[in-house]
């Protein structure tokens, strides 16, 4: 018989100092936090996530699920605002896109309960409509221990090239809060964000939609400090032909 063991596995430096932050130093431990919230802590990706799992379930251990009420973990609130960004009252639309932000700044356990239907918002035909799920996806990715985002971030990413420009741009403004889901969400979003400083040198309002990619990699890099982030924004910068933008893309990385 395997002898159990409280020892976390190897992991990753950044993973390590993530555990470190909370005062986590044992497998026991793990059993008093959500998925969700080990996946809150800076430095900690879904990898380091699975090799804590499969310790957890070797040790006939797991993670504190998430409390539920009956018939899912979202309430009736959430669930009313949700619906309510389909309202054609614009005070309804609007208070419902504000709380639901708000609520998403943080990790939450409804994500999949709404995932799919913001997927489809991204089509929908009220731009507004496409603006606020955008925003609400990007924002639940860090509530994504599943992944799902990896094979929709395509969707959202055609979103930045919305017919509405305001809208494309508040999707765009926004789409750097995938890669806070990890290293692979990083990645995905630095090459989806190089694509689109490329491809836009021959749409309508090109240096804007590169002043702000030039910025969501600024703001990436703030909340991650990946230097290979920031040697992709500098190598983007450096592609720009007129001397005025690029001097202004730079300012991005001078503040």
């Amino acid at each position: 018989m395997k002898q159990e063991s409280n020892e976390l596995p190897k992991l990753a430096a950044p993973a390590q100092r993530a555990l470190q932050s909370a005062d986590i130093t044992t497998l026991k431990q793990l059993t008093d936090v959500t998925e969700t919230e080990l996946l809150q802590l800076h430095g900690m990706g879904r990898n380091a996530l699975g090799k804590l799992r499969e310790a957890l379930k070797a040790n006939g251990l797991s993670f504190r699920e998430s409390k539920k009420i009956s018939g899912g973990s979202m309430d009736k609130t959430i669930r009313a605002h949700l619906d309510n960004i389909y309202s054609d009252d614009a005070q309804l639309q609007n208070k419902a896109y504000s709380t639901l932000m708000e609520k998403t700044e943080r990790p939450v356990d409804w994500a999949y309960e709404a995932w799919d239907e913001l997927v489809e918002g991204l089509t929908h035909k009220d731009n507004h409509v496409r603006a606020i799920s955008s925003q609400l996806l990007a924002n639940l990715a860090k509530s994504d221990p599943k992944g799902r985002m990896l094979k929709d971030f395509d969707k959202l990413l055609e979103v930045t090239k919305d017919e509405r420009f305001v809208t494309a741009r508040h999707c765009l403004q926004s789409i750097w809060k995938v890669g806070l889901a990890g290293k692979n969400a990083q990645q995905l979003v630095v090459k989806g964000l190089e694509k689109r400083f490329h491809e836009c040198a021959a749409e309508k309002n090109c240096t804007l939609i590169r002043y702000d990619i030039i910025q969501d990699l600024r703001n990436l890099y703030e909340a991650t400090t990946s230097s290979e982030i920031k040697e992709k924004a500098l190598e983007l910068i450096e592609l720009e032909r007129d001397l005025k933008y690029k001097k202004k893309y730079a300012g991005v990385w001078k503040k």
